[in-house]
């Protein structure tokens, strides 16, 4: 379980990357291909949001139902922060469509917009892995985790980016992160 949450979060941390280069790019007045930026977002929103954060909640609920918080409140913060992390991935998505269905949005406001969601998603990233998940690891024991992969189960989908069968959908974005990786 730790280990899919764990791999999920470098892959979501390879495309905050993206997104960072992305902006850079933006910021030098380059050109972007701003369907590759909606992609990243897509999949954020149709895998991050809708299997890895309903995972995570339902390991921290049964968390905080067998330990209570002893986290300093850590624990519920961020099962409440994947809520805000959702209506920002949308907001972004919703963004990056006008865009590219020709509405006229401000350099300068998809700029801040993408930067700001960047950090919003680090931030929790690096709460999650630098302190929370080593303390449920700590915390719990076999059974717990045996416990919590039977109730997490339905939420266990394939990755559709960086999963086995790998979703047609995506295959830009996966094309574009193997040429990234190759050095092309």
């Amino acid at each position: 379980m730790l280990a899919r949450i764990h791999t999920d979060h470098a892959h979501i941390s390879t495309l905050l990357s993206v997104l960072s280069g992305k902006v850079q790019r933006l910021k030098d007045g380059q050109e972007v291909n701003l369907t590759l930026v909606r992609d990243v977002v897509d999949y954020l929103q149709r895998y991050a949001d809708h299997s890895h954060h309903p995972m995570e909640d339902i390991l921290y609920q049964y968390y905080l139902d067998k330990v209570g918080d002893t986290s300093q409140g850590e624990v519920h913060k961020l099962a409440q922060e994947h809520h805000k992390l959702q209506q920002a991935t949308d907001q972004l998505f919703d963004t990056l469509t006008m865009i590219l269905n020709d509405a006229v949005v401000p350099r300068e406001r998809l700029i801040a917009d993408i930067e700001a969601f960047v950090v919003m998603q680090r931030t929790h990233l690096e709460q999650e892995e630098l302190r929370v998940l080593p303390l449920l690891e700590r915390s719990l024991d076999e059974k717990d985790w045996e416990q919590i992969h039977r109730l997490v189960a339905s939420k266990l989908v394939d990755d559709p980016l960086f999963g086995e069968t790998g979703d047609r959908e995506f295959e830009d974005l996966r094309t574009y992160l193997m040429d990234a990786e190759s050095g092309q």
